[in-house]
């Protein structure tokens, strides 16, 4: 079958390595405007990535060292012939248009990705081959993805000692922001959760991990941090009933299953004032998927201004990338790195929830996360929830004279540039709330107890 020709101008992509291999400064103009791909002919695109490479080794990218690369680096699969860069440089009359060409290029790579997905969307509108959800999902993505410019992350040492001295001075006057505040005392004087984070919160089975992050979703919306939830086992009604629960102190099954008296429904309204304009968002469409997920947190994050993403939680999640997988820890670490790739992206801070692994060692521990490894190489900070009045016992080491009665720890298990610690918080079982406490109860002998089932943490 014939290829199609896409839209494309071999002139201006000629013109514009031509201004690079002249006027070698140029190319560090192009990086903000400019990828690879935006060069739609083969020997152009490769000519564009041998500059880049002899940029990268720190060498001035003229037609000789651009050619002495090819050389030592010949493109696969293409046929390159020696004058071709001398024919680049005498189709420059001037750089003073360099910049144009540039945006040019770029423009007509915007719409020959526009045509890809045309194409993909009609295959799909033209047999039964793929799920319809997922399509649509990486369809948007890729939509999306056409009004990001390219971008460089490169910083001299001076720039980034810049940034660095303004966080000191900001230190110094008192002005520095703490970062985006999880509403417990202890975290945010360790800096609350920073843009670009990723966080694990994990725990057993019924010890609340997500009843801590829908806290701290509560508590960052509070601060004016618009946050998005994922949830795979619960929509969006039970997850608000549990909000309402910690606002109100109405357990959530009371809320959701009994008629509320007088004196109780006056305590729901008051709390649904309290919570009704928070900015959290739910989206019960997009879960199990990490793209279904990933495409709808940079969709919020577009339309919402959204600053923290929760996604509850990592072990049922799923991928299309099967055969990139083969194990479990290979999945949850891929997962767990997509995640952080997009909150450097999009300069939000994501937290996953996960499980631990079952042991006769109650007490969590990094290596008990399911998939630990790649999971907290990822992570920047991995908070693990500790609550020993579920297993009838007490705390230990520097704790064990606190009460285990409505208290949890939480461990800062991994803490990156901030370090790990460990604090007692109160939780109250029947609305599933963690919360500060003003004093730490100690503890009285004989008050280690299992509760009831009744409205047990998730």
């Amino acid at each position: 079958m014939e290829t199609k020709t896409l839209l494309h101008d071999a002139a201006c992509e000629q013109n514009v390595l031509g201004v690079m291999l002249l006027y070698p400064d140029t190319f560090n103009q192009s990086v903000d405007l400019l990828t690879a791909d935006c060069f739609y002919t083969p020997i152009n695109r490769a000519i564009y990535q041998c500059i880049g490479a002899v940029v990268a080794n720190g060498d001035t990218p003229d037609s000789v060292a651009v050619w002495a690369y090819m050389q030592k680096h010949p493109p696969q699969g293409i046929d390159f012939q020696d004058t071709y860069l001398c024919e680049c440089m005498q189709s420059v009359a001037s750089e003073v248009t360099f910049s144009q060409n540039c945006l040019r290029l770029a423009e007509l790579h915007r719409r020959r990705m526009l045509y890809q997905v045309g194409v993909t969307l009609t295959s799909a509108g033209t047999s039964e081959v793929g799920i319809t959800d997922e399509i649509k999902a990486q369809a948007l993505e890729k939509l999306q993805a056409i009004d990001e410019a390219p971008t460089t992350s490169v910083k001299s040492v001076n720039e980034a000692i810049q940034s660095v001295t303004e966080i000191v001075e900001a230190n110094i006057s008192g002005t520095r922001s703490i970062g985006i505040p999880t509403g417990f005392q202890y975290l945010d004087y360790m800096g609350g959760m920073q843009e670009t984070d990723l966080w694990i919160i994990a725990a057993e089975f019924s010890q609340g991990k997500s009843a801590l992050a829908l806290d701290v979703a509560r508590n960052a919306a509070r601060a004016g941090y618009p946050c998005a939830f994922y949830s795979t086992e619960m929509l969006s009604t039970q997850l608000a009933a549990r909000l309402l629960a910690a606002e109100s102190g109405i357990p959530s099954r009371t809320i959701l299953q009994n008629p509320l008296a007088d004196e109780t429904l006056s305590m729901y309204d008051k709390a649904i004032g309290q919570l009704e304009k928070l900015p959290i968002f739910f989206d019960d469409t997009s879960t199990l998927s990490v793209e279904r997920i990933i495409s709808s947190i940079r969709s919020l994050a577009r339309k919402k201004g959204i600053k923290v993403a929760f996604v509850d939680y990592l072990q049922v999640l799923q991928t299309n990338e099967k055969s990139i997988v083969r194990t479990e820890e290979q999945f949850f670490g891929l997962a767990a790195r997509k995640f952080k790739n997009l909150a450097k992206e999009l300069q939000i801070c994501i937290v996953l929830i996960s499980q631990i692994s079952r042991s006769n060692e109650v007490e969590p521990t990094l290596s008990r996360i399911r998939g630990s490894g790649q999971i907290t190489e990822a992570a920047d900070v991995v908070l693990l929830i500790y609550r020993p009045e579920v297993y009838g016992k007490r705390y230990s080491g520097e704790r064990i004279n606190v009460s285990t009665r409505g208290t949890a720890q939480i461990k800062l298990a991994k803490g990156r540039n901030i370090g790990t610690g460990d604090f007692i918080c109160g939780f109250d079982a029947p609305t599933t709330h963690f919360h500060d406490l003003e004093t730490i109860p100690q503890y009285q002998e004989g008050e280690c107890f299992t509760p009831t089932n009744e409205d047990r943490p998730f």
